[in-house]
């Protein structure tokens, strides 16, 4: 997501803090129902639509997915059953470009008719997408006739998913792209906050396909090498929200793009973290543990806070602290079996929580995202983040 679109919440978030009673880990179980059940009736529209006022009132695709995924593991059928009818009919390329992926941006146009902006899809959105509908037939959910079932909708967006957003490097190996729009010969431009191990074997388990697992297998030696060098960057252990893939594999900044540590790659963590707690991944534990947490555990332990974003070799780049940060950090701590430093964190998340107004939020009510991801932090150390599957740790 791009660094503008947050202008404004980052102003509303400077007013916010130290309002608000302090929350315990010992009522997390409440805070999640109840600031769920806010974002529900504050966010979504009666027809299923993410209302998001930074987008003059539109939607994305990322924000339909994240909805889904919050009410599949709040067991919120009826939620989940509204939200998917609205995506599927008024973002799927089914019936425009002949696939099932989702178109990533509609809202208001010039005319002033609503409707798709954009018909190019986000890969993260489609895969998170893939995912809350693969839980969702996994739960045993049904949609509303005459929409395909979740099954089969999953099915079809993760073999677009493949034909589409995955490309094949000169050496075979299988990468993400951002979206169908990105050409698939080097050099590839990556955003690898939308990379998801975790899904990944999720899909090939759900839909016995061998080229999730590839993609899986050649996503870690990426990660590895973006935590310690970025072209003329060194390090620190940090991902960077976009980066450059040439035809050698040689990673460099991607011209135009932020490569900082920042609101994108902020989600990485999380979805790395997935691997590790729902199938037991030593590689994504291993990622986590040595290369990620030493430099967050240090800046933690030296100040006592960790800044909401930073540049890719460590500087921090905003005075001022956001929830954002700490689900993925969060998520790291549960992978790595650090339990006192997980605690820590979902202690700093609880501390943005307000119940102000009828309403119960993270930082402020239209947080967009501050709010999904304080709750998807949260909810991974709560257990509510589970896949579904008999003997598969969820």
């Amino acid at each position: 997501m791009q660094v503008l679109v947050f202008i404004g919440w980052v102003l509303m978030l400077l007013s916010c803090f130290g309002c608000g009673e302090k929350a315990g880990l010992d009522d997390l179980p409440r805070i999640l129902h109840a600031s769920w059940q806010s974002y529900r009736q504050h966010s979504i529209s009666p027809e299923g639509r993410v209302v998001l006022a930074e987008r003059d009132g539109g939607t994305i695709s990322e924000a339909q997915a994240y909805a889904l995924l919050r009410a599949v593991w709040a067991g919120d059928q009826e939620t989940f059953a509204r939200v998917y009818a609205w995506t599927y009919i008024n973002l799927s390329r089914a019936g425009s470009h002949g696939d099932h992926l989702l178109a990533w941006h509609w809202g208001p146009r010039e005319d002033g008719a609503w409707g798709v902006l954009d018909w190019n899809s986000a890969s993260d959105g489609d895969l998170d997408y893939t995912l809350a509908l693969t839980l969702a037939a996994r739960r045993g959910w049904r949609p509303p006739a005459p929409l395909p079932d979740y099954a089969t909708q999953a099915r079809q967006v993760q073999q677009d998913i493949l034909a589409k957003e995955v490309a094949t490097l000169p050496a075979g190996e299988l990468l993400l792209l951002p979206g169908n729009w990105q050409p698939h010969q080097p050099p590839l431009l990556l955003n690898p906050s939308y990379f998801s191990p975790g899904t990944y074997r999720l899909l090939a388990q759900a839909f016995q396909e061998p080229r999730w697992l590839a993609l899986r297998q050649d996503t870690y030696p990426l990660l590895k090498s973006l935590a310690r060098g970025l072209g003329p960057l060194a390090g620190v252990g940090l991902f960077p929200d976009w980066c450059r893939l040439d035809a050698a594999g040689q990673l460099a900044p991607a011209p135009g793009r932020n490569p900082d540590f920042g609101w994108e790659a902020l989600r990485l963590p999380w979805r790395v973290a997935l691997d590790s707690l729902w199938f037991g991944e030593k590689e994504a534990a291993a990622l986590l543990a040595q290369q990620f947490l030493p430099f967050i555990k240090k800046t933690w332990q030296s100040q006592g806070r960790l800044a909401a974003i930073y540049s890719y070799t460590g500087k921090p780049l905003a005075t001022y602290e956001s929830p954002v940060i700490y689900a993925g950090v969060l998520a790291a701590a549960l992978a790595a079996k650090d339990q006192d430093f997980a605690r820590q964190m979902a202690g700093k998340i609880l501390s943005f929580y307000q119940e102000k107004d009828h309403q119960s939020y993270f930082a402020t009510p239209d947080n967009y995202y501050a709010n999904n991801w304080a709750w998807l932090g949260l909810a991974l150390y709560a257990g509510w983040a589970r896949n579904f599957e008999a003997g598969g740790g969820g």
